[in-house]
């Protein structure tokens, strides 16, 4: 059970998976992060990066996302981020609050350059760039990862570039700051760039920088019929792993290797670890988490938002397969569809109590499954995505007061429900063996939850 959202504390380094790409983006190991007062005050002045009246990037339903119209890209930028200049359509920037850090995506014509290198040397000769780069497949595109560094007016900076050769478009999206900055936002700029999507249809595929250190793992895997040894930093300690999950209905279901191989899930935790230490400096400087104003939420609320977007997303396609087996299993019992969030609910409270002990205290939910163990917002995350597969809509409800998280479905049913964006959702506890509707009298006070839509790009 988590007690609030993760406070500052010393940063964890876990291995990526990959070995030599992964030197790449390592970063320094042991740093701090810093609350955002802490952070230099030091500007980068740039030529695109002054606030216009009319931004082209429209803003979603969640605070921090936005889609650009004309190349339909989407991003999650930090909580605080803001727009910096989206008066074209090709370069959109957005800057952290302090104009430290500089986010930045530049979209060019398709038959512009016709391989990812051309697009790479463009950008490293236009920006005078020097440094680390290495190539991947996003989402099945030539890609280039990169570890960069040149000089912006008097300011010699260091950042991370992704570049991308698309049939529809090109794109290279970056991110970068004063070089002396550079270990107090290493987690931050990364998360930025893994916050970009190229298309509302991948919106719940892995980020670039997620997809760059597992994408050798994924494809090793992803013809095998067996399995590897199962360890890592990513498993909980002390807990039983399987290849073979049984699911509600008594059917023996073999995991599939993208989802059992330990440094795929070990990937992923990396991932949760990150996003962790960047949410961190959200927290309130005074340790107080008041209840927030669900029409105005405050920054940190943003913050903790985004956080459980990122996982989810990291984390969605992954586990399809295993949706699909619950559904074929819950049908061949004559269990009819709109009592299949109750079974898989129930089938899921049967899972072990386990925390990480970690900064996130959050479980991969390819873990949760390999492991059948988690707490309340691991298993709450791995039950949203199996349903969201199966077609229902399904929210996080989340707490600090009540040290607590649960997931609101959208189905009839008598219970408790929780009123989140003009809809009443039918609240599930994870972590119980209680009915769906069911809530413990002392966290029944709706304002003690924020509701999270994990994926923004639904319109309810």
């Amino acid at each position: 059970m988590r007690t609030n959202p993760p406070v500052n504390t010393v940063a964890r380094t876990g291995r990526s998976g990959r070995t030599t790409q992964a030197r790449v983006v390592a970063g320094p190991v042991g740093t701090t992060r810093c609350p955002h007062a802490a952070r230099p005050r030091r500007a980068l002045v740039l030529g695109i990066a002054l606030f216009v009246a009319v931004a082209i990037v429209a803003p979603l339903s969640a605070q921090t996302v936005f889609r650009n119209p004309q190349f339909d890209y989407i991003v999650d930028i930090p909580a605080g981020w803001q727009l910096m200049d989206g008066s074209t359509a090709d370069i959109v920037s957005f800057a952290d609050p302090e104009r430290t850090a500089v986010f930045q995506i530049m979209a060019f014509p398709g038959d512009q350059f016709v391989t990812v290198e051309e697009m790479d040397r463009y950008i490293r000769e236009r920006f005078g760039a020097d440094g680390d780069v290495a190539p991947f497949r996003y989402l099945g595109q030539p890609s280039r990862f990169a570890d960069y560094r040149f000089s912006v007016g008097q300011f010699s900076v260091r950042g991370y570039m992704v570049f991308v050769n698309r049939d529809e478009f090109d794109v290279a999206v970056m991110t970068y700051v004063p070089e002396d900055a550079y270990p107090q936002y290493h987690d931050l700029i990364l998360s930025a760039v893994d916050s970009f999507s190229p298309d509302a249809a991948t919106r719940n595929q892995p980020g670039p920088v997620s997809q760059f250190f597992s994408d050798d793992l994924v494809a090793a895997v992803r013809d095998q019929d067996g399995t590897t040894a199962l360890d890592g930093p990513g498993a909980a300690s002390g807990a039983a792993e399987t290849t073979t999950l049984t699911l509600p209905e008594g059917t023996e279901f073999a995991l599939p290797a993208t989802i059992t191989d330990p440094q795929i899930r070990d990937a992923h935790q990396v991932l949760i670890e990150r996003e962790a230490r960047v949410l961190s400096a959200y927290a309130p400087t005074d340790g107080a988490f008041p209840r927030p104003d669900p029409n105005a939420p405050p920054e940190w609320v943003t913050a903790w938002r985004r956080y459980f977007r990122m996982i989810y997303r990291d984390s969605f396609d992954q586990l399809e397969p295993v949706a699909e087996a619950l559904f074929q299993d819950l049908a061949r019992a004559g269990v009819p569809r709109d009592e299949m969030p109750a079974r898989i609910l129930s089938w899921l409270q049967g899972a072990t109590y386990q925390r990480t002990q970690s900064l996130s205290d959050l479980l991969s939910p390819a873990s949760c499954l390999v492991q059948f163990a988690g707490d309340c917002d691991s298993l709450g995350i791995t039950y949203a995505i199996l349903l969201h597969h199966l077609g229902f809509d399904a929210i996080l409800m989340a707490s600090v007061e009540y040290s607590h998280a649960m997931v609101g479905v959208d189905i009839p049913g008598d219970g408790a429900r929780f009123p989140f964006q003009d809809r009443q959702w039918l609240v599930a506890e994870l972590t119980d063996e209680v009915p769906i509707g069911r809530i413990a009298q002392d966290m029944s006070d709706i304002g003690g939850w924020i509701g999270v839509k994990l994926d923004p790009t639904v319109q309810y």
